[in-house]
This record gives C-alpha cells, structure tokens and sequence, in this order.
C-alpha cells in the first residue's frame, strides 16, 4: 500500500491518522473514482480495517485526533451542479461526506448516471504548495515498487488561479506504473486548499482534460480570493 506518512511516525497519534489518510486515498482512487469492479471489496475492507485500527489505539492510549481548523464552507457549493454538469453532462447534485472532517478535510462527491462519482471535491487547510499536495497525492496511484512510477505522472502548474495551482492527469498504465485512472487539481491561497478529483477525466484525451479541470478549477478558486 503507497504511503505519503513519514517513516518512523513521530507519535502514535500521527501514525494512526496517517494510516487512515493513506488507506482512504486508495480506496478514493480504486472505489469511488472508477476503478475496477473486484476492488470496491478489497478497499473498503482495508479502509475500515485501518479505521478500526486508529480507533483501537486511541482508546487503549487515550489519544485524540490532532485538532484541525475545518473550513466553515460547504464543499457542495465550492461548484454548482450545473458547472459540474458542463464537465459532466448528467451528473447528480453533489452530496456531502462528513467522515474525514475530523482530521480537518470537508468533501463533496457528484454521481454520474452509473452511481459513481465522477467529480470529488476537498477542501482544507494545511502547508506545503499546491505541486506538494499533487506529488503526494500521486502515491495513491502509483505503484510502490516501481521507482519511476511516480516521476511518469506529469505535473502542470496553472498561472492566474488563486495563489498558485497544479495538477495532473494520467489514466492507467502497469508499464508506467500508474495502477489507476487518476486526475486531480489542487489549489491553494496560502494554506487554504480545495482540491478536485475525477478518474472519469482521466479516461479523456489528456489535453481536453486539464483544459476541463483549468475551467473547474478557475470557478473554485474563486472561494480562495
């Protein structure tokens, strides 16, 4: 499983939240942005065995996750349906998911016609720049064995997009080592950050999709100014 956690985690409290970020970023990647039909079973499985996990050691140690200054927006309205709509023609209105706010992370998914979703939407604060936050989110699709995997997904950066924007956009390919279709957008004023994913861009023509994310991305970033 890819990790973006340090190694050693400093305290037991950074482990068990790192544990649980790194699991739900596969299961992101595998089970709600369109992977194959034999992984949501897999995914979902180990992302509630590392929930349990982080559960288990903050009862048997009295830890609590680290406070997180969580934006006070909804991230239902960082898009409107009929934006996501353009990208998406079809899609459903986006619907909240409250499980990772603790941690400080707010997220909103639009479904298409199939029941998956098509677009997810975050937004957080935290430090580091927006071609950080793509590197490491690159991890949940790229194969942890294979050296190269993660210099073979492309980064762009965008001009005039809030404070600054990167992005990438890369559908599977073993001999690449990307594991999954994945393509995702992060922008960031400051330490305040909205990030967009979809693997359903992924499987279009790589330029028309960063062209789609640059648009999305450009009414978003309208919540940073």
């Amino acid at each position: 499983m890819p990790t973006c956690c340090p190694q050693p985690a400093r305290n037991i409290r950074a482990a068990a939240l790192c544990r649980v970020s790194a699991q739900w970023l596969a299961m992101l990647a595998a089970v709600h942005i369109g992977c194959a039909v034999a992984q949501p079973t897999k995914n979902e499985s180990a992302l509630k065995a590392a929930t349990e996990t982080a559960r288990q050691i903050q009862q048997t140690t009295g830890a609590q996750p680290p406070a997180a200054r969580l934006p006070s927006g909804d991230p239902c309205a960082v898009l409107s349906t009929a934006e996501v709509q353009k990208a998406f023609p079809g899609a459903k209105a986006g619907e909240r998911n409250r499980r990772l706010e603790q941690y400080g992370l707010t997220e909103c998914g639009w479904k298409g016609a199939n029941g998956q979703i098509v677009l997810a939407v975050q937004e957080s604060y935290s430090s580091g720049s927006a071609k950080q936050d793509v590197q490491g989110m690159a991890m949940g699709f790229t194969d942890p064995l294979n050296p190269a995997a993660r210099r073979n997904v492309r980064v762009e950066t965008f001009n005039g997009m809030a404070g600054e924007a990167a992005a990438f956009v890369e559908p599977a390919d073993a001999r690449r080592g990307i594991l999954s279709d994945g393509s995702l957008l992060s922008i960031r004023r400051g330490e305040h950050t909205v990030m967009l994913m979809s693997a359903e861009l992924a499987q279009r023509d790589r330029g028309a999709a960063l062209k789609t994310l640059e648009a999305l991305g450009r009414v978003a970033a309208r919540r940073l100014d």
